[in-house]
């Protein structure tokens, strides 16, 4: 295959994951529509909720380090798992790609799950339940394996928290955004080293 060719799927890889994320910024709006819970009806610029956010990374960010050093087999496993899915994903890590994919992830997600579901369940039930039904549908939204899903539901339900504790989807936007932000950049790394460049 030509280096043209390769560039061109590179390019259309990467395209169409971005175009995932505005897809699901789309269903986020529309849902919202339906439920009478605009996704950024919660939405407020904020220091104070940037800060947390961006605080609120940080046990994610303890986590992924352990998890990244963790000689437990079912987690090691696991990592490599995630290591080679992200290794065939179709296209680079480059900076520029990383920050895109974390804001659009953080972005999209957060709207989704948070802004509208979070908030119209919240409308009607029990803030513990709508810090969990949530994220039922977040698992499942991740569940390329069972453990993948159970983590994302667990990190969702954090997400929610951060969210509760706020009321602004500012936070748990950041949140999300900086954390998958650090995880890509791990990831490429591990990527790198694996294939020895």
């Amino acid at each position: 295959m030509s280096s043209k060719n390769t560039q061109r799927d590179d390019a259309r890889a990467f395209l169409l994951v971005m175009a995932g994320a505005l897809i699901m910024v789309a269903i986020a709006w529309i849902v919202g529509m339906v439920l009478k819970a605009p996704m950024l009806a919660r939405f407020s610029l904020s220091l104070a909720d940037s800060a947390i956010g961006l605080i609120a990374t940080a046990p994610l960010i303890v986590l992924l380090f352990w998890f990244m050093r963790t000689n437990l087999p079912m987690l090691v496993k696991f990592r490599e798992s995630q290591i080679d899915f992200f290794a065939k994903i179709g296209f680079r890590f480059t900076p520029l790609r990383i920050a895109l994919l974390a804001i659009s992830a953080g972005v999209s997600e957060e709207l989704l799950f948070r802004g509208v579901l979070q908030s119209w369940i919240a409308s009607a039930l029990p803030v513990s339940l709508a810090i969990i039904l949530p994220n039922i549908a977040f698992g499942a939204l991740h569940a390329r394996t069972s453990l993948y899903a159970f983590i994302a539901g667990m990190v969702g339900v954090y997400m929610g928290l951060v969210f509760a504790a706020t009321d602004n989807v500012l936070a748990p936007i950041i949140t999300h955004a900086a954390y998958d932000w650090a995880a890509l950049i791990i990831t490429q790394r591990a990527i790198a080293a694996r294939i020895g460049s």
